[in-house]
């Protein structure tokens, strides 16, 4: 901004409307107050978020109204009026008050190339400016939230925001000199003159020399299994494919295609069960310029039991139940924790944001430590110090988090994870699990508050979890945190999904999943700021989807209660029981198991801490059993706070009820990775006696595999290698039961 704070003060007193068309050069010379009347072209969309920044032949602006920014697009040219607003020293109209959009598909205006000397000023706030030959002072990854970063040129240096909802988050940051294409803003609270930041808007705003290939999205990880997965991504104009991997971040080994095209796909093969691979792509053009991913982590199907437990610490309606009733431990959370703790061999690696010994948590700690298990464990800087001081496993074993501004200049949040994780890199696959959830290990939250744990015997998970604790215990935390553990998982057959806060935008993954709904949606919260999460909600049940809520803590004048209030309606509650209402998950589709049912789990709150800026985790877990579980709890939690209005399966809900042939049950085969490349497994129930014989065919009948397998409840995998690309069926027949399937055949 331009004026000092007294001036301002005199102006705003003495303003008064203008209500005809102006420029914006005119309107920026206006006092704050002032009602406007400008046209522009807009030039951006929603990467940017809910501002809209237009600009005509003399200045720019920002436009700032939730209500208008899903009907304007980039390339519209609008006509829009509204009080001009200072936030944070950054001009806007805001609210509006009209808005009409006159045409679209415009060219947008040509950015005007400036220097970091001279670029980063008022007289360019809210345009479209190029800055040439700039180098990133960062290496690595851009986070996948939203972040700045320094730039130098041969002027000088400035600062650079990419916006977490952009598709540069995530990609390499450019190890060369790039121009840069974006918008001239401001975030300032203190100065009218300084805090300039450009924001550039699209992966194509970092214009590399030459022509490479640019990676406009992945890599990504496709068909998991035990030896081999498969590794896609994208670029924006044609080159080969090379995925360089490894075990370490070192690499050391690469595939490739010499095919030149955008879409890109390379099998891994010959790899090592429940184990972590290092990947990074490359794709080099006609013209032998090169572009780079940053390196991501990917994990291969472990050789783990993959076993899931779920449990409450508070009564549970059993009466929901599809067939496994879930577990209420009254009294007991406690020593279900510690049962963990104490199965641990060989290392044991916490990360907590709480704890008292008032029920024994620490002396496990120490125990464990005792009998020669490597015991690691960070905890929040507000951890309560009497319990912190008595950890006795080695003054080197044990951190605290930092607090304050982070030398990227973000702000550390809190260590608030609550996760154990437990003989990671056992030799025996069976060993290794991870617990989470909501609990801190306290007495209240322990025995009284409803929490919940689940804890999870699967090597792949169990050493993501390890490499970000690494990444916290080395004095990585919050903001400082890049997105370098896993995503993908397949877990006894279930597709599990892991992401962590502060590094790999938490919100847009909640998000994601909850516009998956397609029959309903139940919150559990104890925390409640964001917004866009209560407008991901209010889509959910838009498209028809059933909604409820309990929220413990939401600000009932604010826009994310009020969107909720409007969506949900009798079905949002702040819940009203005497303790504290600690859970933070989510479930879609408990009611609808022909879809696909998932829970949202883990630490994390839904407000600005909890999905950007604290250290949290969140587990996705797509199984219908599980979602049941979770949605057995939920609904006396929802009854006890009054709710009577409830989910019902409708008809394309429900799954096919299995049919028998002469006394044999025939009933539905688990196959994954679905579709495969090559091997598929199944798994056969526990419990089930005798030979199985296995078959499959394709679907003109021709058998392509036999074998008799003893049903001993292990995982069978199929090699399909030599069969062609196509649909197969698979069945596994015992004396007493028929398992069938369908699996498709990529190549």
């Amino acid at each position: 901004m331009r004026l000092n704070a007294l001036l301002l003060v005199a102006l705003i007193a003495v303003s008064q409307a203008v209500s005809a068309q102006i420029t914006i050069a005119a309107a920026r010379a206006l006092p704050l107050g002032t009602n406007v009347t400008v046209k522009g072209i807009v030039t951006n969309d929603e990467e940017l978020g809910v501002i809209r920044y237009i600009q005509d032949n003399t200045a720019g602006i920002g436009v700032y109204d939730f209500a208008i920014a899903g009907d304007i697009a980039i390339g519209d040219s609008i006509l829009v009026s509204g009080p001009l607003l200072s936030f944070n020293n950054l001009l806007e109209i805001s609210p509006t008050t009209s808005m009409t959009v006159l045409n679209s598909g415009n060219p947008l205006p040509a950015p005007i190339t400036l220097t970091t000397a001279t670029g980063f000023a008022e007289a360019y706030e809210g345009r479209l400016v190029r800055i040439p030959s700039c180098s990133f002072t960062s290496t690595g990854a851009f986070s996948a939230g939203s972040a700045n970063y320094n730039i130098t040129d041969a002027a000088g240096a400035a600062v650079v925001r990419v916006n977490g909802t952009t598709d540069i988050a995530g990609s390499a940051i450019p190890t060369d000199p790039v121009d840069i294409i974006g918008i001239m803003s401001q975030f300032s609270a203190s100065s009218p003159t300084t805090g300039y930041q450009l924001l550039p808007r699209f992966l194509t705003d970092l214009v590399p020399p030459g022509n490479p290939p640019i990676i406009s999205a992945g890599p990504f990880q496709t068909n998991l299994a035990k030896t081999s997965f498969t590794v896609t991504f994208e670029t924006l104009q044609d080159g080969n494919t090379i995925i360089y991997y490894g075990t370490t971040p070192g690499l050391g080994l690469v595939a490739s295609s010499s095919t030149l095209t955008t879409t890109h796909t390379q099998d891994l093969t010959g790899l090592t069960a429940g184990t972590l691979y290092f990947v990074q792509a490359a794709s080099v053009s006609a013209t032998n310029d090169t572009s780079f991913s940053n390196v991501v982590t990917m994990a291969t199907v472990s050789n783990s039991s993959g076993d899931i437990r779920v449990w409450f610490n508070n009564p549970v309606d059993n009466s929901v139940s599809s067939g496994v009733n879930a577990t209420f431990l009254n009294q007991t959370f406690d020593d279900s924790i510690i049962a963990v703790i104490d199965a641990a061999e060989q290392t044991l690696d916490i990360a907590i944001y709480n704890l008292d010994n008032d029920n024994g948590m620490v002396d496990a700690i120490n125990a464990a430590y005792d009998r020669g298990v490597v015991v690691r464990l960070v905890a929040d800087n507000g951890v309560n110090a009497s319990a912190y001081s008595i950890i006795d496993i080695g003054f080197t074993n044990k951190k605290t988090s930092p607090s304050g501004m982070a030398p990227s200049g973000g702000f550390y949040g809190l260590m608030h994870n609550k996760f154990v994780v437990v003989d990671a890199n056992h030799a025996d696959p069976n060993k290794p699990m991870v617990l989470t959830g909501s609990t801190n290990w306290t007495d209240n939250q322990l025995l009284v508050d409803p929490n919940n744990i689940i804890v999870v015997q699967d090597q792949s998970l169990a050493r993501a979890y390890r490499l970000e604790f690494e990444e916290m215990f080395s004095g990585k935390w919050g903001p400082e945190k890049q997105a370098n553990t896993p995503t993908q998982f397949i877990i006894d057959g279930k597709e599990v999904e892991l992401f962590f806060s502060g590094s790999d935008a938490a919100e847009n993954r909640i998000i994601e999943k909850l516009l998956t709904t397609d029959n309903d949606v139940h919150m559990a919260i104890y925390n409640w700021t964001r917004f866009n999460l209560s407008y991901a909600v209010e889509d959910a049940v838009a498209g028809g989807a059933y909604g409820a809520a309990l929220i413990e803590d939401i600000d009932t004048s604010a826009v994310q209660w009020t969107v909720l209030r409007s969506a949900l309606g009798p079905n949002l509650f702040l819940e009203n029981q005497p303790n504290l209402f600690h859970h933070k998950y989510a479930i879609v589709d408990a009611q609808c198991p022909a879809k696909d049912p998932m829970v949202i789990i883990g630490s994390g709150n839904w407000t600005t801490n909890g999905t950007s800026r604290s250290d949290e985790n969140f587990l996705v877990i797509h199984d219908d059993t599980i979602a049941n579980l979770y949605y057995q709890e939920f609904l006396q939690r929802f009854k006890d706070n009054g709710g009577v209005n409830f989910a019902t399966t409708p008809e394309d809900c429900k799954l096919a009820e299995p049919i028998g042939i002469n006394g044999v049950t025939i009933e539905g085969l688990n196959l994954w990775p679905n579709p495969t490349t090559g091997v598929v497994t199944l798994t056969l129930p526990i419990g089930l006696r005798g030979d199985v014989t296995v078959t499959v065919m394709d679907l003109s009948g021709r058998q392509v595999h036999s074998s008799v397998r003893p049903a001993d409840g292990t995982a069978v995998e199929l090699d399909l290698s030599d069969a062609p690309a196509g649909l197969y069926l698979v069945r596994a027949e015992s004396a007493t039961r028929i398992f069938s399937g369908r699996v498709a055949l990529s190549r």
